[in-house]
């Protein structure tokens, strides 16, 4: 960045001597434009000096902004950029936008750290910052002027004025000040801290945020560890901007590793919990993102718990910080979140960061995700041995509440991410190499199991497989027409049937009817095609929906895509309270009708019937008059509903006659009576 240097008061005459010059320049074009038009001559002359009127009058405009600027600095005693020795000589920015923006920037610290002292006046005033944090050159000076320091120690300032605030109930406009306050310090720091953002204040930077995280501080009578108060700042975070991948690699693994040696010594602050958890004023600090802690409780939060809920919001930063493992640990800091340091996030009741965090980081389709999200199955499989097992009758009963109940919140994200990795979690039950190591088919019933204590996990897996099914369906039809469509739906349903036994075996053990067990799966279903189906639906988001006048558009499409666009059309109508699907007894006659409704799809997408099909085609409503008759258009079939339910009433039967799912019903119910049970080690017949 390049500077001007400003001395003063030569400057002044310079900004008042080039305003006079715009004026006269501009009065003497305007006097020699009228005698050269009284004169019938060219005014051609006037013209330029307008225009060079103009020119020095924008001139002067940038001299008059540079001059208020100066003018601030001069008042506020700010320093820009390198200023000489000797003299009233001022540094400023060639750019006024990047004037202005340090200049803010300076402003606003100044206003920080008197805000920190007390002064609420200051505290007012740097409210009027709040919307300058996407400036670079306003967050570099912001951040410079403060320094790690004094980031690391204005939240301890603010916090201990919040204490004797919610002490004495002085002020209640003075928490969302604060609360606002720290928002813009997550902004300001998020992006400081972004090498790839503009406002990157560099490596030392970051170097300095994790010594003053470490050092000791003390405010008033509180002393505390840096990372207690930076803490306050990530969890401020709501994700704009997100904190970047560097922060994670450099400040968050440093903050983990260090609770973790506190925890280790056994020093006094081995609790590893944020400021505002040890003043008290939890709840009064949480301006970011989703409410931490459990609903209608104080909210206590940790270190990590904080950092957790910076770190979700971005894949990149997710990873870095969770897929890593520190020098001289023996396992990941993953790892060590999901055993050693489980315990905490119990004590604290602060799941929802972790979860989500979880969710962000293994949810990707690249390798890192899917080797880490193999190590997190591993070892939440291990840790569920012994949790469920046979009870004296021969049904599944959950033989360690307490094992299960710590475990519990890691139920949801994992489910979601074991229905983001679909394929591999299939590959178990059926590949002879799986794609994920390390668990059989006992070990993954038992994650299943797991995932079917949290309802939205068995749903989310349950959409996946169902999504799953329905390309394995598509891929059938483009390669052979579905000729072995059986043989490729066999496993799948195989599959499905451990989702769904699962989820039901650990309804029974919580004691409910059969009767509500059936009412509450068919309803997951239901739940399952709801969300699959209509123009915001999965299905519209994967091939594209058409809308009520689909029929306009068909010509041409691709066999996928309308295919796709017929499972939704039929799904819909299916769910109605009269159809075959909602008056089915159990979610397994439900999952077989939407199999029979994706290969109807599929088949009537493919085009290609049988000479007996068409035999049936003379005299309908949905065929040509033609010898022999073939189809009308879809496009005008679809158009007419009445003529519509007739055609897929000849394409039903006729898709019946050509194929069977009797095969795959049984491999469903096989997989989820005599599969599942036997691995679970428990009886067959209920």
């Amino acid at each position: 960045m390049s500077f001007s240097g400003v001395k003063l008061p030569e400057f002044d005459t310079l900004v008042n001597r080039h305003t006079a010059a715009a004026r006269q320049m501009e009065e003497l074009a305007s006097r020699l434009y009228g005698e050269l038009t009284s004169a019938g001559l060219d005014t051609t002359p006037a013209e330029r000096i307008r225009k060079l009127a103009a020119q020095v009058g924008q001139e002067a405009e940038d001299l008059r902004n540079r001059q208020r600027i100066v003018r601030e600095i001069e008042r506020n005693k700010i320093t820009l950029g390198a200023s000489a020795a000797t003299g009233a000589l001022i540094a400023v920015p060639d750019s006024l936008r990047q004037a202005q923006g340090q200049l803010d920037g300076a402003l606003a610290a100044k206003a920080a750290i008197a805000a920190g002292r007390g002064d609420a006046k200051a505290m007012a005033e740097l409210q009027r910052y709040a919307g300058r944090v996407n400036d670079p050159d306003f967050v570099k000076t912001f951040l410079a002027k403060l320094g790690a320091k004094g980031i690391t120690e204005l939240p301890a300032a603010l916090g201990l004025q919040v204490r004797a605030n919610v002490t004495s109930k002085r002020d209640p406009q003075q928490v969302k000040q604060v609360q606002q306050v720290m928002k813009l310090l997550a902004a300001a720091l998020a992006k400081g801290t972004d090498p790839k953002d503009e406002a990157f204040m560099g490596e030392a930077f970051l170097d300095q945020l994790k010594k003053e995280g470490r050092a000791e501080h003390k405010a008033l009578e509180v002393t505390y560890v840096g990372y207690q108060a930076q803490a306050l700042i990530w969890r401020a975070s709501d994700g704009k901007p997100p904190f970047s991948k560097r922060f994670m690699e450099v400040v968050g693994r440093d903050a983990i590793v260090h609770q973790k040696e506190l925890s280790d010594s056994r020093s006094p602050y081995a609790n590893s919990m944020d400021l505002a958890t040890v003043l008290g004023i939890s709840d009064s600090m949480q301006p970011g993102g989703p409410r931490m802690g459990q609903p209608g409780e104080p909210i206590k939060a940790s270190v990590i718990d904080d950092l957790a809920q910076a770190a979700q919001y971005s894949r990149p930063a997710a990873q870095a910080l969770l897929f890593h493992t520190p020098k001289g640990w023996t396992k990941s800091i993953m790892a060590y979140l999901l055993t050693d340091r489980r315990d905490g996030f119990n004590k604290t009741g602060n799941h929802a960061p972790f979860a989500r965090l979880l969710r962000t980081a293994l949810s990707g389709k690249d390798k890192e995700s899917l080797k880490y999200t193999n190590e997190a199955l591993v070892i939440l499989k291990n840790e569920l041995q012994g949790v469920f097992g046979p009870g004296k009758d021969g049904k599944l009963q959950i033989t360690d509440q307490k094992k299960l109940k710590q475990l519990s919140f890691l139920a949801g994200p994992i489910g979601s991410v074991m229905a983001a990795h679909i394929d591999e979690v299939f590959s178990v039950f059926d590949k002879k190499k799986p794609e994920l190591n390390g668990i059989d088919h006992a070990g993954m019933d038992r994650l299943l199991a797991f995932a079917g204590t949290d309802a939205s996990a068995t749903k989310a897996l349950v959409e996946g497989e169902v999504q799953r099914m329905l390309s394995m369906v598509h891929e059938s039809y483009r390669r052979d027409g579905g000729e072995q469509i059986e043989n490729v739906l066999i496993p799948e349903a195989r599959f499905m049937g451990h989702i769904l036994e699962t989820r039901r075996l650990y309804l029974l053990a919580q004691a409910k009817t059969d009767e509500q067990i059936k009412e509450e799966m068919k309803g997951m279903i239901n739940s399952v095609l709801s969300e699959l189906t209509g123009p915001t639906g999965r299905l519209a988001t994967r091939f594209g929906f058409l809308g009520d006048k689909a029929h306009e558009k068909l010509t041409p499409m691709a066999f996928e895509k309308l295919s796709g666009l017929l499972v939704d059309r039929l799904l819909r109508e299916g769910m109605t309270t009269e159809s075959a699907m909602q008056q089915a007894s159990t979610d397994r006659t439900m999952t077989m009708s939407m199999i029979e409704t994706m290969i109807l799809s599929a088949r009537i997408a493919h085009g290609k019937w049988s000479d007996r099909a068409r035999e049936g085609l003379k005299g309908a409503p949905f065929a040509t008059n033609d010898n022999p008759p073939k189809l009308k258009p879809l496009q005008e079939i679809m158009a007419d509903p009445g003529m519509f339910d007739q055609f897929i009433k000849w394409a039903r039967w006729n898709a019946k006659d050509e194929i069977t799912l009797q095969a795959v019903r049984e491999a469903m119910d096989n997989s989820s009576g005599v599969d599942v049970h036997d691995n679970f080690g428990i009886d067959r017949n209920y």
